[in-house]
């Protein structure tokens, strides 16, 4: 008996011996790998941030410049023979444009129309009348004015207009000069410059204008040149809105601006008095009709009598209302004192010179607004 456990003991040590799981031996740590510094470069910023949401992506590559939107450029851009051309260029998605050029202290505006090409970076306008230079997108911000040629013009001279954060609406204001005629309730307006004839809106800025007109009865009924600041309706229905009204001018003309045929019956804008030039924003007008000199001298209204014989002139003592205006009071010191002291006429070149003792004292160009 003792002989048959002891060999069962035996087999149960063996058995369990089978069935143990031997643990495998530790796997080796993996060996460390050498950290090597990656240089991380800056990510290029457009421009300009925008912080919205809805904010679109800018093009930021010269290759990539688009226009998928409405945007507005303005700037002040050299000129020869003034102090600078103001711009003001809305450029549209659909392919049109509007700009607004204002020549400084030329009182010359011009309002243009048209359509642009983009080429690559060079923005083309093209329109029916006026002449528009064409520009290079140095930046999504920049455009920069560039020659007849299409080459970018060094001077020292600014020569870039800035965008705006958002799309400014044009001023369509425009000085004018032409002939008024009011029928009834009904006023019209025939530009002289440009010959379009428009129906003047009822607004509170025309009725002074229109009794003016109705209380003067050399005017009354009759077609005359008036001179004002006045926009077109928006939506091209011909319609002129009145701004301001200056003056009405009787007696004068539509001027022929190639060569007038004489001094009288047309508006004078003075050029240049005592061989300074003349501001041409202070507006100085006047007019000879029927031995009566008249006009407006930059801040004052003023007429006087005068005797003509030939090309001899005589003019006598200025009557003027009162006001004083800072910025026009020496030119318009200088214009009466001359005036009164010319003593002979001249019409050169459609230019309008009046001497005093054989010396040019001032010079008038015809008014064309």
């Amino acid at each position: 008996m003792i002989q048959v456990k002891k060999s069962s003991v035996v087999l149960s040590v063996l058995l369990l011996s089978a069935c143990s799981v031997v643990p495998e031996q530790a796997a080796k740590p993996a060996p460390v790998q050498e950290i090597t510094e990656v240089e991380v470069k800056p990510e290029l910023v457009p421009d300009e941030v925008v912080h919205s949401d809805n904010a679109e992506p800018i093009a930021t590559d010269f290759g990539l410049i688009f226009i998928d939107r409405d945007m507005s450029f303005t700037g002040t851009l050299p000129c020869k023979k003034c102090p600078g051309v103001n711009y003001h260029i809305n450029v549209y998605q659909n392919g049109k444009f509007e700009a607004r050029r204002e020549f400084i202290d030329r009182n010359v505006v011009e309002l243009i129309e048209g359509s642009w090409q983009l080429d690559e970076r060079t923005l083309h306008f093209t329109t029916q009348r006026q002449q528009m230079p064409s520009f290079q997108f140095a930046s999504n911000q920049h455009l920069v004015m560039l020659d007849v040629a299409g080459k970018p013009i060094v001077s020292a001279d600014n020569m870039t207009l800035t965008r705006q954060p958002t799309v400014q609406k044009i001023d369509s204001r425009l000085p004018l000069l032409g002939m008024y005629q009011l029928k009834g309730n009904e006023a019209s307006f025939t530009d002289c410059q440009t010959g379009e004839s428009h129906q003047i809106a009822m607004t509170q800025h025309h009725l002074p204008m229109m009794r003016s007109y109705q209380t003067n009865p050399v005017l009354n009924g009759k077609s005359v040149v008036a001179t004002m600041t006045a926009r077109k309706s928006p939506d091209n229905n011909q319609a002129l809105f009145v701004d301001k009204f200056d003056q009405f001018w009787p007696g004068a003309t539509c001027p022929n601006q190639a060569a007038p045929g004489s001094a009288q019956g047309v508006v004078w804008r003075l050029s240049s008095v005592s061989q300074i030039g003349v501001p041409q924003k202070l507006n100085i007008r006047m007019m000879f009709a029927d031995n009566k000199l008249y006009g407006f001298s930059g801040c004052n209204n003023f007429n006087a009598t005068y005797e003509q014989k030939d090309n001899q002139l005589k003019v006598m003592p200025v009557v003027s209302t009162r006001k004083h205006c800072a910025d026009a009071h020496f030119y318009e010191q200088q214009f009466t004192k001359q005036l009164q002291l010319a003593d002979r006429i001249e019409v050169n070149q459609a230019k309008l010179q009046l001497f005093k003792d054989n010396t040019m004292i001032m010079e008038f160009a015809p008014a064309v607004n």
